[in-house]
């Protein structure tokens, strides 16, 4: 049996706080140490984004707290998700109260407010998230991966979450390409006031790889991963590009690697590759 998985939607702003991207990057922090858990299939929420918020507009009115959630538990029937990450933030630029919601739609849900510095890597936060996941039984069997000093300042944070709401409508309108790119200025932006943020770095790789800019693409994953080793964000951007490239022995080695990260079957990976190469 397939293992179960979970969605993380963007964090909105609490009721009378401003917009910015901080709720985004948040969710993509949190998307990121799912992402690696061995007890859960990998989904990431840009997978599904467009089943959720068919149009451009319904989901930015969303991440700014103008819309209200939308109906989990049908879509989680329908996506075949079982647990869905909910939440707001508050506060800054020291200090950030980020308030969550753990669904399960085959049973209840937990709640929790945290704090969240950014002088630690955001550690703490990440150290408190993991005993309160623990909880709702989704605890994680090795930490390694989902610890990594995170150096993004507060402006890197908004920067990033504007960032990724460009890629999200990239995702739901379906444009973008080589001849008709999205507009990197806030992927450029996060990188330039955030140098030591991996998720920055990975994200701008990620908008680099939309606009099919492979070889800029490459150098902003490869620095990713330089900041965070078992980054399975900037390995699968890697993995995707050796495919591009038809070249099955860089695509291997990648793909092996995410493998060792998210505790996957390594045949499975290898046959993954061989699919992709010679298909």
């Amino acid at each position: 049996m397939e293992n179960p998985r979970l969605i993380v939607m963007p964090f909105v702003p609490d009721p009378g706080e401003i917009f910015t991207g901080t709720g985004l990057s948040i969710h993509f922090l949190l998307g990121n140490l799912f992402a690696v858990h061995p007890g859960l299939t990998e989904c990431w929420f840009g997978w599904r984004v467009k089943k959720i918020f068919p149009d451009g507009p319904g989901f930015s009115d969303f991440c700014r707290g103008n819309a209200p959630l939308p109906d989990i538990a049908s879509l989680g029937v329908q996506e075949k998700v079982r647990y869905w990450l909910t939440g707001s933030v508050s506060g800054g630029p020291g200090i950030l109260q980020v308030s969550m919601a753990l669904h399960d739609i085959h049973g209840n849900g937990r709640r929790i407010t945290l704090p969240l510095s950014l002088d630690d890597g955001m550690l703490d936060f990440r150290h408190r998230f993991l005993e309160w996941i623990a909880g709702a039984g989704l605890a994680f069997p090795c930490t390694d991966a989902v610890l990594w000093p995170e150096w993004i300042t507060a402006p890197g944070l908004d920067s990033l979450g504007r960032g990724l709401e460009v890629l999200y409508l990239n995702y739901i309108t379906q444009a973008g390409t080589g001849a008709d790119p999205i507009d990197l200025a806030w992927f450029d932006q996060a990188v330039v006031t955030s140098p030591r943020s991996y998720l920055a770095q990975d994200l701008k790789g990620w908008g680099l790889y939309k606009n099919q800019a492979i070889l800029p693409a490459q150098a902003a994953f490869e620095t990713a991963l330089a900041l965070n080793e078992t980054g399975v964000g900037a390995l699968s951007g890697l993995l995707w590009c050796a495919v591009l490239e038809k070249n099955r022995n860089k695509a291997l080695g990648y793909a092996l690697a995410k493998a060792r990260v998210t505790g996957n079957d390594p045949a499975k990976a290898r046959a993954w590759v061989e699919k992709k190469i010679t298909g």
